[in-house]
């Protein structure tokens, strides 16, 4: 492509990146269901030159305009959309919960729920209830083995204990499934929080323990335990991966015979576990974090066994308590969401009641929802797009410098085999055995819990579902699945400003397209790259080429590790490499997929753009939030993606073809000499 400079909306682009008089230009959201525009151009700042930085330049006036609302923590295009769909979900149970239905069909199950979700006055009468006997057993434990006999109980319920076991398809054999015991048991979101010592987490510790006191004073009980449940959840994190380490497909996969793991871990009871679960059917199983294993055991051991009560009475209200009632929701919400999340204000009711109901019975509900909501047409237009998506990689492997021709051969196979899914599945799973009531919400919220756990367990010993989907249609994501090598697309995801049937290519391709690139990148990134176009953990890479790659991602992670998005806390580079990879990946084939689309034709400009440019607007559109720096700082340590800024600068700053379409000359903070751009697929 020649080097071009642009005239784009009355700004010249000339030979320095220069500051322009502030737009003051407003904009009118679009009315409720009318499509908004593709890109609104009158959320551009043209304060801001595109190549210093393009974020704010293509989202500058529209960040101006959408303060983060008191009730969010974070206000981004993912905000918006789901804030759309739950408007489009609200409409739904309205009319479902107006009806009356034959008990086990999906619409008694969602009516019955939103019903008892409703009623403030049963809920708060009832309080506890529906948990004492769980409560009841906790307390009358007398040793530590018994308390390990509790544990298969707290695990169905999703109680909160100090390790996790879930039944997944085996790593290594992807036709198969199997039990993988890995580490859990914090109430703070993770490690980092028990272990920095800045004034920020020591003041959340403090506040931590005030909460716990608070909790346990509400239902009745000790109100001073919290330091040493704070104290005990500390030893437990100090053992614990971090997040990059617990990346690793392989340093997580450590299959050995079920009695071995049970032997090796004796507090935790683990042959009784198994057994009582319904998850003995297969003789070998995963242990994720060995050394976690190890020290877990000599931790338990050491407690007194009235901490372990307590830490385990904790962990049965902390996991409830948005479903008990007023006070406990209250509660909840002033730690987990004020204190940790800088959120001020609590959603109205009628919008969190729905927000349970979707994610306790999402599956029925996105039933629903894409009878009503969703297009057909999308998914032609999606398809279409991912074969353009799959040819322009085709054509990227083949031409890389770095990469030998026996691993492109590997990877051109893997590529091949990639699957997709778009919109919603094309089976439904059958919830007709799940009671549901409209008097007892506490009691429906468990039952819905054992249920989705009795759903888990009951895969093993059984062939692979190769049609399940692990988000509900409704969702406003995507995903890429290294064991099924499968990108998954769901309706929730595929409307403004993502994607529209009527957007121009260039801002689709931008989007959604973008966004589909970035799943394809997956299968290639630092960890999906370990998986063989069977979804099995294989290495198929020449030493050679994986040095090569490894030198290029070293490169991409020490790039974003350079990023401070608030004084004195950088991007971990190496935390978020995979979404990183897949970013880059994401936007360089996205441009060459739409380059195949336009076959050579050259679109009119829009609103003074060409569709260079408005691909890269649309990337920036999809990425553009306000942000709390409380929930900030809460990303920047929990989270594997980048912010949202960053994942704009941060790829766009490696494309060549960005630059060039607007004009970026030599100086801008935006621009890098075409040798020093990370190229990785």
């Amino acid at each position: 492509m020649k080097k071009t400079i642009y005239i784009i909306l009355g700004l010249t682009l000339m030979g320095a990146c220069s500051v322009k008089k502030k737009n003051t230009t407003t904009t009118t959201p679009p009315a409720t269901g009318i499509t908004p525009p593709a890109f609104d151009k009158m959320q551009v700042d043209k304060t801001v030159t595109p190549c210093d930085n393009f974020y704010k330049y293509a989202n500058g006036i529209w960040m101006q305009k959408n303060p983060v609302p008191s009730t969010e923590s974070r206000w981004a295009s993912f905000n918006i959309l789901a804030k759309e769909n739950d408007a489009k979900l609200q409409t739904i149970l309205d009319e479902v919960v107006a009806g009356t239905y034959t008990k086990g069909t999906n619409k008694q199950l969602i009516a019955d729920l939103y019903k008892s979700a409703m009623n403030a006055e049963a809920k708060n009468k009832a309080g506890l209830t529906a948990l004492n006997s769980i409560i009841a057993a906790t307390q009358a434990v007398s040793n530590k083995r018994e308390l390990s006999e509790l544990y298969p109980t707290y695990a169905k319920m999703a109680i909160g204990i100090p390790f996790a076991v879930y039944v997944s398809r085996d790593k290594k054999n992807s036709e198969k499934y199997i039990v993988t015991l890995t580490q859990s048991g914090l109430g703070l979101p993770n490690r980092d929080y028990y272990l920095k010592e800045d004034e920020k987490f020591k003041n959340i510790r403090t506040e931590y323990v005030k909460h716990i006191n608070a909790m346990m004073k509400l239902a009745g009980w000790d109100n001073k335990v919290g330091q040493s449940i704070l104290d005990y959840e500390t030893k437990i994190a100090k053992a614990q991966w971090s997040i990059t380490e617990q990346r690793d497909p392989v340093k997580t996969y450590n299959k050995m015979p079920c009695m071995i793991a049970s032997d090796q871990n004796p507090e935790l009871n683990l042959n009784y576990f198994l057994e009582k679960n319904g998850l003995n059917k297969e003789e070998e199983m995963i242990v994720a974090q060995l050394t976690y294993f190890a020290a877990l055991n000599g931790i338990i051991h050491d407690a007194d066994l009235t901490t372990l009560k307590n830490y385990q009475l904790w962990h049965i209200l902390g996991s409830y308590a948005n479903h008990i009632n007023d006070d406990f929701e209250k509660e909840d919400f002033r730690f987990y969401s004020t204190i940790l999340r800088g959120t001020k204000e609590m959603k109205p009711k009628a919008e969190r009641v729905l927000n349970s109901v979707n994610g306790m019975l999402g599956e029925p509900l996105g039933q629903l929802f894409v009878e009503k909501y969703f297009p057909e047409s999308a998914k032609k237009y999606i398809g279409d797009m991912i074969e353009n998506l799959r040819a322009a990689y085709k054509e990227s492997i083949m031409n890389l410098t770095w990469m030998g021709d026996t691993t492109k051969q590997k990877a051109l196979k893997k590529l091949a085999s990639f699957t997709y899914k778009v919109g919603y599945p094309d089976e439904w799973r059958d919830y007709s055995s799940l009671d549901i009531n409209a008097e007892n919400y506490l009691q429906n919220v468990i039952n819905t819990r054992l249920f989705g756990y009795n759903v888990m367990v009951d895969k093993l010993g059984k062939p692979v579902d190769k049609k399940e989907w692990g988000m509900t249609p409704q969702t406003v994501n995507a995903y890429y699945s290294s064991s099924g090598n499968e990108i998954v697309f769901p309706a929730g995801i595929l409307q403004p400003p993502f994607f529209h049937i009527s957007y121009d290519d260039a801002i689709n391709y931008g989007g959604i397209g973008g966004v589909i690139g970035h799943e394809f990148t997956h299968g290639f990134d630092d960890q999906g790259s370990k998986y063989d176009g069977e979804g099995n953990l294989n290495n198929w890479w020449t030493d050679a080429d994986r040095a090569a790659f490894a030198k290029l991602t070293k490169q991409l992670a020490d790039q974003y590790s350079s990023y401070e998005p608030l004084p004195g806390m950088n991007i971990k580079g190496d935390m978020t490499l995979g979404e990183n990879i897949a970013d880059l990946g994401g936007l360089t084939l996205g441009f060459a997929a739409l380059k195949k689309k336009l076959d050579g034709t050259t679109p009119a400009l829009i609103d003074g753009y060409t569709w260079q440019q408005r691909f890269y607007l649309g990337w920036a559109n999809v990425w553009k939030q306000n942000i709390n720096d409380d929930e900030l700082k809460n990303r920047l340590i929990t989270d594997v993606h980048s912010p949202g800024e960053y994942r704009v600068l941060g790829p766009l700053s490696n494309i060549a073809e960005f630059q060039e379409a607007f004009g970026c000359p030599d100086g801008c903070k935006m621009s890098k000499k075409k040798e020093e751009m990370i190229k990785i697929w």
